[in-house]
């Protein structure tokens, strides 16, 4: 058994010296040897070493015809290319090597599709870009993104792959002659207090000052994700999305630190807190990053560490679960259903449970697999094993999603005298809040993706109502890829008011109408805000809150102050927190007709819906029940 070294961190006190390369032998830690030792052993005599180490390596000369280079065709798709790429001048991603390499394949692109380039392949050059022919060797890590973005559908890469996986060396930091032959033994003394970093990260800047960074949402989010959040130590953006926001904008950096968002303060935020500001940010989202190369250096060491420490398993009596010395602790509930004896990948004893269930995950420091107790009605908890990791769980189901072929669904006609009925009702939450759109009158498509905001234009300005010929809208998709139900994280609280009620599904306006006429003293309808003009029957604060200015409103809804809002008839109207909290404050539950994305706003405003989604066992169901309710209320 061999102790290899597999990669050269960026920054190190390795890397800075320059001698050692990917794929040397490790033979002897100081005075002892990890000549046929076990993994652990070799890291235990590299912990226990101290800060200077003496390293005997052996290293295999590569000859001339080291790299084999071929070429290889790939047709983009919806997903790009599908790869990530690092290095060139002033950028290395190996010591001493101006070269361009591949650093990740994407599920599902192109490049994971046809199998042949990996991750440690070398571009050399792009055959048939818009401008012909492009070579990369020698350019900078920009010059070679613009040359792969400027390519057509089918693009052909001149790829050099190193033979037995071994890198070219970089050329030493002395001027001293370092021997370099077959199977020969080296001596290296390096001093372990890292140096000030050469190349800090695999995208080094100079910069490190504070920076404003503004980026508006795509169909990917923000296009980069974070990691950090625990015992302070901040919120670091870990990887940057090929195509996305970020990486267009080109102004975001893996290793920077998020300041704030939108003016929220992130420096101390949990990972949970951070990824909520950033997915209730709006459209434009403002960051003020950081450039701290060091600090997320430190970070993925530990983290580094805690994965290894999770792989080490003990036998209990219950089985063998993971440990490790630092455990992240947190209590989710679940949104699927979990039969570990379906789960061929289980390492060890799993746990069951169904949706809804509340877990106390109590060790989720691993990307695969967590730790956890099911918690009872009554706060006790029962059982102890292995459940998949959200990132897991939500990779196998997009996996899995991939490979289904939807039908499509028939169109339902449903009785249009018992829609008009239900429109003639005294309170009808269409006239409150124009701008909602009933599920009952959605497009013809059939289209019910969430989230989204609605727009509508009225023929007739007279009329507030709205009327099904006089209607056009239009759907702002936030994002096309439908999101994967795994974990909610969630936490214990003492409510000390009566929370707000979100009636989702079919028939959701007769019952909200039902529950405000028929229970007046237990729920009741907040006061929506308008920019329209008051008329002059109406009273501000009973009918609307009415708002001064649209530029007034505008501000209130860029800061979060409206769970919802929409425009009819170029006037702005919308749902306040304020609103609803001024219900809740009277013991009445608030009926909100809103999607399902304003739950998220809510709690962000510490106001926890109860959420309510009627599924009926079948379309006939429902218009037999609509019937009934009609009948009913005729006779009324």
């Amino acid at each position: 058994t061999a102790i290899y070294i597999t990669k050269l961190i960026a920054g190190g006190a390795a890397a800075a010296d320059g001698r050692l390369r990917v794929n040397d032998v490790i033979l002897q830690v100081n005075e002892v040897s990890v000549v046929d030792v076990p993994h652990a052993s070799a890291v235990e005599a590299l912990k226990r070493a101290g800060n200077t180490v003496t390293l005997y390596v052996r290293r295999k000369r590569l000859g001339p015809g080291s790299m084999r280079v071929l070429e290889i065709e790939l047709a983009k798709g919806s997903k790009g290319l599908g790869f990530s790429i690092a290095g060139g001048i002033g950028n290395q991603h190996i010591p001493g090597d101006n070269g361009i390499y591949v650093t990740k394949i994407m599920d599902g692109g192109a490049a994971q599709i046809d199998g042949r380039l990996a991750v440690g392949d070398k571009l050399i050059a792009v055959r048939n870009t818009m401008q012909g022919d492009r070579n990369l060797e020698n350019v900078t890590h920009e010059e070679a993104v613009a040359t792969l973005k400027a390519t057509p559908e089918r693009v052909i890469l001149v790829v050099g792959k190193l033979d037995q996986m071994f890198l070219p060396p970089p050329p030493p930091l002395s001027t001293s002659p370092q021997p370099s032959v077959q199977d020969s033994i080296h001596a290296s003394t390096t001093q372990l207090q890292p140096p000030t970093p050469r190349a800090v990260s695999v995208e080094d800047v100079s910069d490190r000052e504070v920076r404003t960074v503004v980026l508006n949402k795509g169909n990917s989010g923000l296009g980069f994700n974070i990691v950090g959040g625990e015992d302070g130590e901040g919120i670091f953006v870990s990887f940057i999305l090929a195509g996305g926001p970020a990486d267009m904008s080109g102004e975001l950096r893996r290793g920077d630190q998020i300041l704030s968002v939108n003016g929220v303060n992130l420096r101390n935020a949990t990972h949970e807190e951070a990824a909520q500001a950033l997915k209730g940010a709006g459209q434009t989202v403002t960051i003020v990053a950081q450039y701290k190369p060091e600090d997320y250096n430190r970070f993925e060491a530990k983290i580094h560490d805690l994965k290894q420490q999770m792989t080490q398993q003990i036998s209990t009596s219950t089985g063998t679960l993971l440990r490790t010395s630092q455990k992240r602790s947190l209590y989710v509930r679940a949104l699927f259903d979990y039969d570990p004896l379906k789960d061929d990948g289980l390492p060890s004893r799993g746990l069951a449970f169904h949706y809804g269930d509340i877990l106390h995950v109590t060790n989720a420091s691993d990307d695969e697999w967590w730790q956890a107790r099911r918690v009872l009605w009554s706060g006790e908890q029962e059982g102890l094993g292995i459940v998949p990791s959200k990132k897991r769980w939500e990779r196998k189901q997009r996996a899995r999603d991939r490979t289904v072929k939807f039908q499509g669904h028939m169109p339902v006609m449903l009785d249009k005298q018992s829609t008009l009925d239900r429109k003639k009702k005294n309170f009808s939450f269409s006239r409150k809040f124009p701008f909602m759109k009933s599920k009952d009158d959605k497009s013809e498509d059939g289209s019910d993706q969430e989230p989204f905001m609605l727009c509508y234009t009225q023929d007739d300005p007279s009329s507030e109502g709205i009327s099904l010929s006089s209607i056009s809208f239009i759907e702002i998709l936030i994002g096309t890829e439908e999101a994967v139900l795994s974990y909610e994280p969630v936490s214990q609280l003492q409510i000390d008011y009566t929370r707000p009620v979100i009636i989702l599904g079919p028939l959701k306006d007769r019952v909200n109408d039902d529950l405000i006429s028929e229970f007046p003293d237990q729920f009741g309808s907040c006061v929506p805000h308008t920019t329209r003009p008051k008329r002059e029957y109406e009273v501000d604060g009973r009918d609307y809150h009415f708002v001064a200015s649209r530029e007034q409103m505008e501000r209130d809804i860029q800061n979060h102050l409206f769970i919802e809002a929409g425009q009819y008839n170029d006037n702005l109207y919308g749902t306040s927190v304020a609103s609803v909290r001024e219900v809740a404050e009277k013991g009445k539950h608030c009926i909100l007709d809103v999607s399902g994305n304003a739950i998220k706003r809510l709690q962000v405003a510490q106001l926890y819906p109860i959420a309510v989604f009627i599924k009926p066992k079948s379309v006939e169901s429902i218009m037999e029940m609509n019937k009934r309710m009609t009948d009913l209320g005729l006779m009324n």
